[in-house]
């Protein structure tokens, strides 16, 4: 995942992107099995660390790690991998219910099995989960702003302190302090995160709820189409993009982009791995360099082109 320190503009998207489709909201229960533990105090680990090696250093803000939850494991494993080159990892549990992918040797996502509540709503999507300094005290903080805690806080063996939440408008996210530090900075690669969006209705609400959760600060720039982007800073580096959701047919919710070389082949692989191309490319869409895509399963990403400069190259990347 990736944002790039000093970057003018970010991963934008237009109005047409109205027909995206979010999820059902995913139940306690669901993001319980997410971690694993059922009702223990000490849940059995399931997750691997966020950092092969223990970096002793966090990047407050940053978003750090992705997990899909999924109804269809094997149909999203073929998909990933035929279209990113993702491999996968089949961890042994109790419920069998967790796949590590990795790219190019690199642990990159979690994937968790669900069973859907109702055959005929999805439930899969992709939960984005945000570094702080304080798991606990950003958990009970959002509970007082009018979101929901969904699982946790609680100490997940290898990873670390975790919870999942809601912000106030019902975007899902989740909140962690890795106990080996956080994945350092680094230029992204084409098949890896590039960056991270919320779609909010009250965008006020949002900047104000998330400054204050992550000791971001925003700064607004001009959108072509006359809407405003917002990017979430932290320590000067951009980690996160805001947009205003205009559309009562789409939830709020954190959308992951994955960064590619050539956005055409791409699109053109979907179909056949048993995806679909929610919005297609067009070029009054930053020019033509960005796509929604639906997994097999429903879980909603974009993919985007994305030329860096050499200060954004030196800088490294979120």
């Amino acid at each position: 995942m990736a944002s790039i320190a000093g970057r003018s503009a970010r991963p934008v998207v237009s109005d047409r992107w109205r027909r995206a489709i979010a999820p059902a909201p995913v139940s306690a229960a669901l993001l319980l099995a997410t971690l694993g533990g059922g009702g223990c105090s000490t849940p059995k680990s399931l997750v691997p660390p966020l950092t092969p090696t223990p970096t002793g250093t966090y990047q407050i803000g940053k978003f750090v790690w992705y997990d899909l939850i999924t109804d269809d494991v094997a149909a999203v494993k073929v998909f990933y991998g035929g279209l990113f080159g993702w491999e996968f990892d089949d961890i042994e549990t109790e419920k069998d219910n967790f796949t590590l992918a990795s790219h190019r040797g690199v642990p990159i996502a979690g994937i968790v099995f669900l069973e859907r509540e109702d055959p005929a709503v999805s439930q899969s999507q992709w939960v984005s989960s945000i570094s702080v300094p304080d798991v606990d005290g950003a958990a009970e903080y959002v509970k007082e702003q009018g979101g929901e805690l969904h699982w946790g806080p609680k100490d997940v063996p290898d990873r670390g302190r975790v919870a999942i939440v809601s912000d106030p408008q019902g975007a899902l996210f989740a909140l962690v302090r890795a106990s080996g530090g956080d994945p350092p900075d680094q230029v992204p690669r084409p098949g890896g995160w590039l960056w991270t969006e919320l779609w909010t209705r009250d965008l006020a609400a949002a900047l104000s709820f998330y400054e204050s959760l992550a000791g971001y600060t925003h700064e607004t720039t001009d959108v072509i189409s006359g809407d405003q982007y917002h990017l979430l800073k932290r320590d000067d580096r951009a980690r996160a993009g805001v947009r205003q959701l205009r559309w009562e047919d789409v939830r709020p919710n954190w959308l992951p982009y994955v960064l590619v070389d050539d956005p055409a082949t791409v699109v053109a692989r979907v179909d056949g791995l048993g995806g679909r191309v929610v919005i297609a490319l067009n070029e009054e869409i930053r020019g033509g360099n960005v796509a929604l895509i639906a997994d097999p399963s429903g879980g909603i990403f974009a993919i985007q082109k994305w030329q860096m400069d050499e200060s954004e190259r030196s800088a490294g990347a979120q």
